[in-house]
């Protein structure tokens, strides 16, 4: 440009906009300024104007010849001398059209350049040649050494940064070099800064806390390893850095303020990030994201080595596999990560694929297809659009997992070097390999572009024609007579990705083109990071309240507690019953409190991965684990208090019968020989039975009777262990209690009496009994006890009967065994603990015995003691029943107590209220003791049992002996939920309407009205059956008085 041109330019300000407009820049008003700046910063006309014509030929070709003209601009005035610039460009010319390039392709790189000019010279000395990795840690070490504080530590790596990023770009933006050349210098360089950051942090600390020492004196070491981009040295120009710190596991620093290597590791890994991330005055180096590591946000910012392989060996998932194939050991010890990822490598890369393995890897297809699915609209963004990078990078870690097991050629952490290596091995073909490998480098081109333009982390391609164009000449493309820059590149994009998209898809179903359908359930226990509306879906349709809290809790249910077990395996066989086990809850009453309680109880068992196994196998066994833990917190509380019950609930769940009497007996004094104490043994014993026993009846696999029967004798087991180990114990003191002249041993002979008596207690009736002993007499010294004192049988047995309640009630770490009332006994609180059986006879045969006490004997029942004692007390037991002529004004009297009880209790009450379970016992009872002297084999205890003497020796009709039997089952089956619920009131129907629904649900009733209507129906027919027949007993007695 001559000078009287450039004289006229800057005397009209209007001629010069409308120049401008001509070379392509958009804000001529500013760029009118930019050339007056200019013709101002000191430059001779001739100089300006050689200057103003090289721009007057590059500007048009630029993508943004405003946004260059104005840094251009900008950086002149940030010169030391204009003026020598100015010469330098007019001497080479070259060097503009390169500062404009970089400067319209980039404000950030040009903001660099305008904040430190001298740079420039820099660059064009280099050309952005790429540098070796060592070379570039070398120097940020040798910059960070001299750095004396934090600030000026997080400056050096700052400005080291910038400094490189600016040659990077250079070879990239100028010299055109290849997209892996420059993702690997840029990879290079953040591994450089990570170093450096490492060693200053790691310097600084020491000085505070001394070395870190492993046991054996050696120094500690230090890793950070990378994922991600930068571990496949592909980092975009502004990414975030995926890292995972490790160290040696155990130890402590030598210095005088000694933390432990714990301590110190992690506030090391803290001031490495600090120094990374913590925005100052010249920004940031990189953001960090610890998230990747064991245990996510929720694990320590640093794991040893030996935490880390355990973790990864028992519980890390397919994604987490898949997260390191590109894993790459680079700051701080080198050495200890690289062992540790060859550690690794059998685990990411497995040869032989468990079932847990392969589930795990067709759920990553299928999250890669329904993405590919959701995001088809999405054609701006080059990174998760369809057919863009993401979707490339994972179908190739996909193919990595599946086939690196046997093909170590495609263990490798970087996207292109991977695609080469499965043309290779022929798991792509040449063609497949040529079109991923330039469209891959195509985006991923795109994407730095974008990036670099302001330092943003952006995959976003902009809306608008104006801006779109000029990302199209920042990727090459011109326009010409022939075609326009933006329509070449929208074309080529398009054709790229959907080019992309169907080898992808190609692959993807080769890798398991037969696979069946799969639940949403299963994906959705697979899937690491699920979207809120992903779980709102799949989740929202099984009845949950709080979904968000359900999927915390199933999350839970995947995950084991126990070190040594394997959640990948645990994970693995819940997803497969995910979609049973949510519609099993879904059918409870309360889906959400169905949810807690089950994840409290599969905690409690130690090891859930053998269960969600089992109910693959065995489905009908997690129906029954969810109706338990939706129905009974009292077996729920079994197992959350006796952790590691799972063999006890895997054989309540699968066998098919209740134990005998005989076997229970066996098991117990098996478990017992030769422990010293007994107590836990005891308990555990009991919780285990109770729970088999319970399971059963939550499931309706047995008659009430049946349970009533096992939970009697698994009381009486106990109490028979109890007593034989106490009367030991109480003969090393007294010696052998003996009767006669012979000296015959004496026996002890519990008499239950109550629901133990009949055999029908339930899961927390007290155990009511009286203590007899076979005759009066004195103890024999035996010579095993120290002092062998001797002592009448009478207070030997009272001594007995008191160690075994004690021993039976007392409340220690494992709870209270039972409830025990010995308060039947003759004479009550007043007399003895334990008599004679011939004392006990004197008592009813001499008229003391009360008429309740008589009526309480119908239910009596020896449960210890030898068969013969047995015997000798059931003949005492029917003697002192019928020894009092049965008068019928007794009736009147059996219903006054019957009334009596029933003023204390609720309408609700289905035990004391009308026609409840009492109506029911005292009319048995009543005809008992009526009729018992002329039929004494109607005297068995059991309610249900004595109904059937009654009727078989004509006592009770037909139709009244049926509905007895019925409404008596049916409100002791309601009693019995009402004890595996744990309600406040155990025997009233509960008041509240989500309990009731409950109560329904365990009892296989429809809902809350049948239950309340069934219970209604049954009361009223009870109370007006018992009044019938003691009305006509009492009738009868007044016919006799007339």
């Amino acid at each position: 440009m001559d000078i009287e041109r450039l004289v006229s330019l800057l005397d009209n300000p209007a001629d010069a906009r409308s120049w401008l407009e001509t070379l392509g820049v958009d804000n001529a008003e500013r760029g009118q300024r930019n050339l007056e700046h200019l013709s101002q910063c000191g430059m001779t006309l001739d100089l300006l104007a050689v200057i103003v014509g090289q721009l007057a030929k590059h500007l048009p070709s630029m993508s943004d010849p405003g946004m260059a003209l104005n840094s251009f601009e900008r950086f002149v005035a940030q010169t030391r001398s204009p003026l020598a610039f100015g010469s330098l460009l007019e001497r080479d010319p070259e060097s503009l059209a390169i500062l404009l390039q970089i400067m319209s392709t980039s404000q950030y790189l040009a903001d660099l350049l305008i904040r430190d000019p001298d740079v420039f010279d820099l660059l064009r000395i280099t050309e952005g040649q790429p540098v070796a990795r060592q070379v570039l840690v070398d120097e940020i070490r040798a910059e960070v050494e001299r750095a004396n504080d934090e600030r000026m530590a997080m400056s050096v790596l700052r400005r080291y940064k910038q400094r490189e990023t600016l040659r990077i770009a250079y070879g990239d933006i100028v010299r055109g070099q290849s997209i892996d050349t420059v993702t690997q210098q840029i990879s290079y360089l953040a591994d450089a800064l990570c170093e450096g950051a490492i060693r200053f942090a790691r310097r600084q600390l020491e000085s505070k806390r001394g070395t870190p020492r492993r046991p054996d004196g050696a120094t500690a070491r230090f890793v950070a390893l990378a994922l991600g981009k930068l571990g496949g040295e592909e980092l975009n120009y502004s990414s975030d850095i995926d890292l995972i710190f490790l160290s040696d596991d155990d130890g402590a620093t030598d210095g005088e303020r000694s933390i432990s290597n714990r301590e110190f590791f992690d506030r090391l890994a803290a001031n490495v990030v600090k120094l990374l991330s913590e925005t100052t005055d010249l920004g940031i180096a990189y953001r960090v994201d610890l998230r990747l590591r064991p245990d996510g946000k929720q694990g320590p910012p640093v794991h040893g080595i030996s935490a880390a392989l355990q973790y990864y060996d028992v519980s890390g998932r397919t994604w987490e596999r898949q997260a390191f194939v590109k894993a790459r050991a680079i700051a701080g010890d080198v050495d200890l990560g690289q062992a540790f990822l060859e550690r690794l490598e059998p685990w990411v890369f497995r040869r032989y694929l468990t079932r847990a393995d392969i589930a795990g890897i067709k759920a990553l297809k299928r999250r890669i297809e329904r993405r590919a699915k959701l995001e088809q609209g999405d054609t701006r963004n080059v990174k998760t659009g369809r057919g863009g990078i993401r979707d490339i990078e994972f179908v190739i870690q996909f193919l990595q997992l599946l086939n690196g097991g046997d093909l170590r050629q495609l263990r490798t952490s970087n996207t292109l070097a991977a695609i080469a290596a499965l043309e290779q091995v022929g798991c792509l073909t040449f063609q497949e390999r040529s079109i991923l490998e330039r469209n891959y480098a195509f985006l991923r081109k795109i994407e730095h572009r974008l990036q670099i333009m302001f330092d943003l982390q952006t995959h976003t391609l902009p809306e608008g024609d104006v801006e779109l164009r000029r990302v199209a000449i920042r990727m090459g493309y011109a326009d010409t007579h022939h075609a326009a820059a933006l329509a070449d590149f929208q074309r080529d994009l398009r054709e790229r990705t959907v080019e992309n998209r169907k080898i992808l898809d190609h692959l993807l179903h080769d890798a398991f083109g037969d696979e069946e359908r799969t639940e949403p359930e299963v994906d959705l226990i697979l899937d690491p990071e699920p979207s809120a509306e992903i779980v709102a879906q799949h989740l929202g349709k099984y009845g949950f309240n709080d979904i968000a809290g359900a999927y915390r809790n199933l999350m839970a249910l995947s995950e084991e507690r126990v070190a040594f077990l394997s959640t990948r395996r645990c994970r693995h066989f819940l997803a497969s019953i995910s979609p049973a086990l949510l519609q099993a809850i879904a059918a409870t009453p309360d889906p959400d409190s169905t949810l807690v309680n089950l994840c409290a109880v599969s905690d409690s068992l130690g090891g859930k991965g053998v269960l969600w196994e089992l109910f693959s196998f065995n489905p009908p066994s997690l129906q029954l684990y969810v109706r338990l833990c939706a129905t009974s917190p009292y077996l729920a509380g079994i197992l959350t208090s006796n952790p590691g019950m799972i063999d006890e609930l895997m054989d309540s769940l699968l066998l098919d019968k209740l134990p005998t009497h005989e076997s229970l007996l066996a098991t117990l004094k098996d478990l017992l020989r030769g422990a010293e104490d007994a107590e836990p043994i005891l308990h555990s014993f009991k919780n285990s039975l109770h729970l088999r026993v319970g399971v059963r009846d939550v499931l309706g696999k047995e008659d009430v009777r049946d349970t009533h029967r096992a939970l009697s004798d698994i009381a009486e087991v106990c109490l028979a262990e109890i007593a034989d180990r106490e009367a030991l114990r109480l003969m090393e003191r007294y010696g052998q209690p003996t009767v006669g002249d012979e000296q015959r041993p004496c026996e002890l002979i519990i008499l239950a009496m109550g629901k133990l008596g009949g055999r029908e207690p339930n899961y927390h009736s007290d155990l009511d009994v009286i203590f007899l002993y076979e005759a009066d007499g004195m103890t024999r010294p035996n010579g095993r006890g120290r002092k062998n004192e001797s002592t009448t049988n009478q207070h030997f047995f009272s001594q007995l009967g008191q160690r075994i309640i004690k021993e039976v009630t007392r409340l220690g770490p494992y709870g209270r065994l039972y409830e025990m009332d010995p308060r039947l006994r003759p004479t009550g609180k007043s007399g003895s603990l334990a008599c004679s059986v011939a004392e006990f006879s004197r008592y009813f045969q001499e008229g003391a015995g009360q008429l309740w006490e008589r009526q309480a004997l119908c239910k009596a029942r020896p449960v210890y003691g030898s068969a013969a004692a047995r015997d000798a007390v059931n003949a005492a037991v029917r003697d002192a029943v019928t020894c009092v002529e049965w008068q019928p004004a007794f009736a009147d009297d059996i219903r006054v107590m019957r009334r009596r009880l029933e003023e204390t209790a609720s309408a609700r009450n289905l035990k004391r209220g009308p026609g409840g379970t009492v109506d029911i016992e005292f009319l048995v009872q009543m005809l008992q003791l009526r009729c018992a002297g002329q039929f004494p084999e109607v005297l068995v205890p059991g309610t249900l049992d004595a109904i059937d003497a009654l009727n078989a020796a004509g006592q009770l009709g037909d139709d009244d002996r049926d509905f007895l039997r019925q409404s008596y089952r049916l409100l002791r089956s309601i009693e019995s939920g009402l004890r595996l619920m744990n309600t406040t009131a155990r025997h009233d129907l509960p008041g509240d309407e989500r309990e009731l629904r409950r109560l329904a649900f365990l009892l296989h009733m429809h809902g809350p009205q049948e239950l309340v209507d069934r219970c209604q129906q049954v009361t009223h027919e009870n109370r007006r059956r018992f009044d019938r027949l003691f009305d006509e007993e009492t009738s009868h007695y007044e016919e006799c008085k007339t």
